[in-house]
């Protein structure tokens, strides 16, 4: 398994700096105030994959952090919740501790047949 996932890699490497190199050609970006960058496209391209790279990261950090906070909260509140449950149970006393359940006996049903059933001949 190890060997196809670094053949992958390879392959992706490869292809890559083949992009690159049939993309030399220097490309000029105009931009605000008459200022230019003039650099290979494949530069320019890797640059705006890196800028939505880390603009897409921040934006999951955003919502992973509340998401976290949101967990703590509610484990804050699980964790008061069950110390309650534990204050309002009743304390153990060791005479009922060591009492024997007592065991009731019910009567089994009667059944009774059926008329049309019963006499058949």
């Amino acid at each position: 398994m190890r060997i196809l996932i670094w053949m992958v890699r390879v392959v992706v490497v490869v292809l890559l700096l083949w992009f690159a190199v049939k993309n030399a050609d220097p490309v000029t970006l105009h931009g605000y105030l008459d200022s230019t960058l003039t650099a290979p496209m494949a530069l320019i391209l890797l640059g705006f994959f890196g800028g939505g790279l880390l603009l897409g990261l921040l934006a999951s950090l955003m919502s992973i952090f509340r998401l976290k906070r949101e967990v703590r909260k509610l484990n804050r509140g699980l964790q008061h919740k069950a110390r309650e449950d534990v204050a309002q149970l009743p304390p153990l006393s060791s005479a009922a501790s060591t009492a024997t359940p007592t065991v009731t006996a019910t009567p089994a049903p009667t059944i009774l047949p059926d008329a049309a059933t019963a006499f058949t001949p």
